[in-house]
Parts: C-alpha cells; sequence; structure tokens
C-alpha cells in the first residue's frame, strides 16, 4: 500500500415547432456560430478572460415571488388561434400552463418597447422532471419553459394540437421575481475560474423564498455525473436582470410546476455569473428535479438563456467549465469516463424505469432525456467542454486524491468534493466509509471506519486531536492511528478511544 506524503436570443420561425421526439440523433455537430460577446481573439474557453465576483457580498432579504395567470383580451383570435394576453404590470418570466393532454406545440411574441409585435418563439415543454420516486407533492399543471420578456406588458400565443388551435385550452402566466437587494452588485459579477471552488451567488444572496421550498433536501451517496441544461427562455437580460430571473425559475417550478425548489443544481447566466440552485449545499450530492428519470447520483447545471441557435458567451463556458472541474474533480472523476446510471422513470426519461444506460460523466440533458435541452449548437461544444474540463482537473491532482486511490476499496467512493479544512491550511474529503485529510505539516492520511466515526464526532481536523500523521496499524487486540496531538485506538470491547500524546 502506497502513502502519500507530499506536502432573448430566440428561435427565429414563423410556424410552431413539434415537441421533442422521443428518440433525438446524436448530430453530426453544427457550425458553431462567432460568439459576439467574446473579446476578440479568446477562445470559446479563455479563463483569461474570467473575473472573480467581488467577496462579502450579504445575504439578501427574502424577495417575494408569484405566480399568476394574465388573462386573454376577449376575441381578437387569428386563422391559426392565436390569441393576445396583456397586463397592467411588466410580465417579466412568462410560460404557457395547462391541464390534460399538452399541445403538440406551443408558440408566444411579445411586444417591442414601441409597442410593435416581435418575432414567434417556439417553447419547449418543461418536462415533468419529478422521478417516479419523488416525494409525493402537488401535481401542478403541464407547462412550457418560461420565457423572460422583461418591462414588456403584452404577449401573443398560439398553441396546436393535431393541425387545430387549441389557445383556449391554455393559460398564460407570469412569474413576478421581486427586487431583491442585491440584484445590482450581481450584476457587476463575472465569471469564475477553475479548478478551486468557484465563487457563487448563494441562495440567500440571490434572495431565495425558502418558506416556498416543499422538498427537502434530499442527497444521495455520491455524484457520479454532472449534467448541462440550459432553461431555453430569452437570452436578453441585462446583468442585473439575473437574479431575478434566477428567481423567477424558482417560483415556477416550485409553485406552478410542483417540484418542491428550483429544478437545477446551479445556473450560470450569459455573463458568466454562478448561482447556487436546489436547497442542500453546492458540495453535497442533493437530488435536483432536472433531468427526470436521472436525478439520482447526478448534478445539473443550467445555462440560462436559449442555445438552440447560437451559442454560449465565453464568459458562461468559462463558468460551466470551472464549475464542472470543480465538481467532477472534487469528486475524482474524469469527465469523458462512461458511467453507468440506472433509470428511476418519470419526467422527460427516453428510459422506463429500471433500465440502464451509459453516459460521459459530463453529459447534455437530451442523452437521457426527450428534450432537445441544451440546444443544438451547445450540444454541439460538449466534447471541447468535457476536454476543457479534463485539463482543469488535471491541473489540480493532489495528494487527497492520490491517497484515495491507494485506498479506494476500504474508503468507498465520494460524498462530498473536496473542499479547505476548517482551519483552512488543509484539504479533506468525505467517502463512503472514512475521509483522507492533507495538510502541508502532516501529509494526505486516511481515517477510516470506527476510527473515523469518533474523529469526525470529536470535531475531525478541529478537534484537540488535529490532523492524522499515520495510517491505521495493528496493535493487540485492535488497530491504532496516530494523530498531531494524540493516537485513537480500537479495539472489539472498547470501540475507539482517544488517547493523549
Amino acid at each position: 500500500m502506497t502513502r502519500t506524503r507530499t506536502g432573448a436570443v430566440v428561435l427565429l420561425t414563423t410556424g410552431a415547432l413539434l415537441l421533442p421526439s422521443p428518440a433525438l440523433a446524436q448530430p453530426a455537430g453544427p457550425e458553431v456560430p462567432p460568439d459576439p460577446t467574446a473579446p476578440a481573439g479568446a477562445s470559446q474557453f479563455d479563463p483569461a478572460h474570467a473575473v472573480m465576483p467581488p467577496a462579502g457580498l450579504p445575504p439578501a432579504a427574502p424577495v417575494a415571488t408569484g405566480v399568476a395567470p394574465v388573462s386573454f383580451t376577449p376575441g381578437g383570435r387569428d386563422a391559426f388561434g392565436a390569441r393576445q394576453a396583456r397586463s397592467e404590470r411588466p410580465l417579466r418570466l412568462v410560460a404557457v400552463t395547462w391541464v390534460g393532454p399538452p399541445p403538440d406545440s406551443v408558440s408566444l411574441r411579445s411586444t417591442d418597447a414601441a409597442g410593435r409585435w416581435g418575432t414567434w418563439t417556439n417553447l419547449d415543454p418543461a418536462g415533468a422532471e419529478r422521478d417516479d420516486t419523488a416525494p409525493a407533492g402537488a401535481p401542478g399543471r403541464g407547462g412550457t419553459d418560461p420565457i423572460w420578456v422583461g418591462d414588456r406588458t403584452g404577449v401573443e400565443v398560439r398553441a396546436m394540437r393535431a393541425g387545430q388551435p387549441v389557445t383556449d385550452q391554455v393559460q398564460v402566466v407570469r412569474i413576478d421575481p421581486g427586487v431583491g437587494s442585491n440584484d445590482e452588485a450581481i450584476g457587476s459579477m463575472g465569471s469564475a475560474r477553475g479548478p478551486a471552488a468557484p465563487k457563487y451567488v448563494t441562495r440567500a444572496q440571490w434572495g431565495a423564498d425558502e418558506t416556498k421550498a416543499s422538498w427537502r433536501p434530499e442527497t444521495t451517496p455520491t455524484v457520479r455525473a454532472v449534467t448541462i441544461h440550459h432553461t431555453s427562455e430569452s437570452n436578453d437580460y441585462s446583468p442585473a436582470e439575473s437574479p431575478a430571473v434566477v428567481r423567477a425559475i424558482f417560483a415556477y417550478h416550485t409553485e406552478k410546476q410542483g417540484w418542491g425548489d428550483i429544478g437545477y443544481n446551479a445556473l450560470v447566466d450569459k455573463y458568466g455569473t454562478i448561482f447556487e440552485g436546489r436547497a442542500g449545499g453546492m458540495d453535497k450530492a442533493v437530488v435536483a428535479a432536472h433531468a427526470g428519470g436521472f436525478n439520482r447520483e447526478t448534478w445539473g447545471i443550467a445555462m440560462m438563456g436559449n442555445y438552440s441557435t447560437l451559442p454560449p458567451s465565453a464568459a458562461t463556458m468559462n463558468s460551466v467549465a470551472a464549475l464542472a472541474a470543480w465538481k467532477l474533480g472534487g469528486l475524482y472523476r474524469d469527465p469523458g469516463e462512461q458511467v453507468r446510471l440506472t433509470s428511476s422513470g418519470g419526467g422527460t426519461s427516453r428510459f422506463p424505469k429500471g433500465q440502464t444506460t451509459t453516459v460521459p460523466a459530463l453529459f447534455a440533458h437530451r442523452d437521457v432525456g426527450n428534450t432537445a435541452c441544451p440546444g443544438d449548437i451547445a450540444y454541439a461544444q460538449m466534447a471541447p467542454l468535457r476536454a476543457k474540463v479534463k485539463a482543469l482537473i488535471d491541473e489540480s491532482a493532489t495528494d487527497v486524491r492520490a491517497a484515495w486511490a491507494a485506498d479506494r476499496d476500504a474508503l468507498g467512493e465520494p460524498t462530498r468534493v473536496e473542499s479547505p479544512t476548517v482551519d483552512g491550511t488543509g484539504r479533506r474529503t468525505d467517502f463512503e466509509r472514512g475521509s483522507v485529510v492533507w495538510s502541508p505539516r502532516t501529509g494526505a492520511w486516511p481515517v477510516i471506519g470506527a476510527i473515523a466515526e469518533h474523529w469526525r464526532g470529536a470535531g475531525a481536523e478541529g478537534s484537540p486531536l488535529g490532523y492524522p500523521t499515520s495510517a491505521e496499524y495493528d496493535v493487540p487486540a485492535g488497530r491504532q492511528q496516530n494523530f498531531e496531538h494524540g493516537a485513537l485506538t480500537w479495539t472489539r470491547g472498547s470501540g475507539a478511544v482517544a488517547a493523549p500524546a
């Protein structure tokens, strides 16, 4: 056994778009249009152009959000059954919902600043991204993905089924994100660097109303793969509006879709700012509602916008790469390794409950779901994204990872990403049956089983024992492990007992 001692871009169409088919072929890779927001000469993945968010952003007061129907105006139908809905207040984020069978297609357009109608946008169905095994809750209505229309007050909707208009059977809903005390400050943030833990806007900072979240955080033993999404609404939002978009998605998923909380584990806006999504801890294996049938042991990152016809910005991709590198690298996963996942059924899953499929550890939602997510252009960039994430991970190989590799059978799989220790001088990762802890003065050592349980209960590296200085070794009738300020001895009769140095 070896021990390590080294210290609104929109879809421009005139007709309606059919909902995604049950099986989507792997695209050959459409030509990626240039990113108009990228600095001259910058690659799509260029950490040199990333800006770290400022520190010290205080929690925001919980922001009241709301979901309310917007009534259709009387009359006004065209030959295809389009109807107008208007509001005296800015619509902000809107969606189209229904009860019963879904339409085959739903499209929407809004007025511009001068009151002129814009082009039609096809809306994808949001899908029921809860697994069959998800906690019971309000069934919610069927509905489309939401679309950000900002301060506009009028929309026109067209819904079709079997070639006939069914607009009278759908409802326009307005999702009010409220105004948060941190919105302007968050708007000044930039994208993150990898591979260390990226800075992000917490739920408290973007103003999540935790009283609305009805699904208590649930975790799985580990995260085996990261899923890439787009939120599929308009790309037409300002930096200061990004927190409002997140709050509006939170309100829609929680109050209208019945998912108990926002569906994604994390969201990244087009300016590269990262937002904490599902409650429970960004560093933990939290079950979300982002890829129905495959929410367990996966972690969902959503790019805010629609990337069907234009690419995500360089800032977005930098932050997505940094976030995926932190999550996968901290759990010692290779983004290109093939992992086997078992469907829990439900949601948009292409696979029935109990069926298994193999995907890369960094995969797109459409790889497992009946959806076009994350858009054709973003999907064409999955291979270079994996390459960038792998490079970031390889640059950050640590002694903790090496010590785990030497004792993988005894430790099991990671349950929490590698993180700084309590005193900030070392690194630690928790596993199914123990931990590996490193400091520059002690090196990296595993702490396993009953000795690990006692050490963690006493405060781990922050306990009076401090950091481990050896592996376990045999003693009469048991096992012992040395620490900076003492030792822990385990016997069958007494369990783990601390002995001072």
